[in-house]
């Protein structure tokens, strides 16, 4: 472990990290424990709720290269860079066996619209880079360039709630889901627009999901990050799908961002 690092977790301890200081936004229902061997691109996103308060996982995120990482818009919105680490390499939540860094700054995108939560995509700018050339528990993901196709099966990764009204699970979850016609989706979501820049995946049955805290976590076709997860009705409830950012919908924003900011 480099020096840069060390530094970062002693730190860490002596300002007394807590998982369970806030509740977390959400959950992954009727999955199965994975680990960061498969899941090397998910980390976690902790804050604090003031300067003298510990840090808690909060939401989920995709790692895009050394400094950027891929999360939802509405988990970082109108809240302090200062606040936040991001812990990568590590599958427990509130575990200490990963790389923890800072984050320098958040871009969120500008047409986010929390009422509805659309354009809900932000990268996090973490300083200093993760080491990904040294741990082998870490690893970037490719971004999607289309979005895929109806009943595609997507895989979507976080510490969330395991049932409704549950509690979050300590070894991160995983999850496989199918990708749902976004006309159908707009029938059940009838009072809230599905827009070009969302995207619907779960069983018309229910019992497998991802929402709210899971938020900002990956969800993965073919390798490649094709949602963030966003929002949804209930957990794992029949006729309604999980909501994810399109990531493939905002690639163009997403390489915009990265090299106006030299990442």
């Amino acid at each position: 472990m480099n020096k840069v690092v060390l530094r970062i977790f002693a730190a860490l301890l002596l300002l007394g990290i807590s998982a369970a200081a806030d509740q977390p936004d959400g959950r992954i229902v009727g999955g199965a424990d994975t680990s960061t061997y498969f899941t090397k691109y998910v980390v976690q996103l902790r804050r604090r709720s003031s300067s003298s308060s510990a840090y808690a996982q909060t939401c989920g995120g995709s790692i895009l290269d050394d400094v950027t990482i891929a999360t939802a818009a509405h988990c970082v919105y109108n809240r302090l860079a200062e606040n936040f680490l991001v812990v990568a390499g590590d599958d427990n939540l509130g575990g200490m066996n990963g790389v923890v860094v800072r984050v320098a700054k958040f871009i969120i995108h500008e047409q986010y619209n929390a009422s509805n939560t659309d354009n809900d995509i932000a990268l996090v700018i973490v300083d200093p880079p993760l080491p990904l050339a040294t741990y082998t528990t870490m690893e970037a993901i490719q971004i999607a360039s289309a979005e895929p196709a109806v009943g595609v099966q997507a895989t979507v990764s976080g510490w969330g709630y395991t049932k409704e009204e549950g509690l979050s699970s300590y070894q991160l979850q995983q999850v496989t889901v199918p990708v749902v016609d976004s006309a159908k989706c707009q029938e059940a979501y009838y009072w809230r627009p599905i827009s070009d820049g969302m995207l619907c995946a779960g069983l018309q049955d229910g019992g497998r999901d991802a929402c709210q805290g899971d938020s900002g976590g990956p969800l993965v076709v073919a390798n490649k990050l094709a949602g963030i997860v966003s929002w949804g009705e209930g957990c794992a409830r029949p006729n309604y799908p999980g909501v994810y950012a399109n990531v493939a919908y905002f690639a163009d924003w997403i390489a915009k961002q990265r090299a106006s900011n030299d990442v």
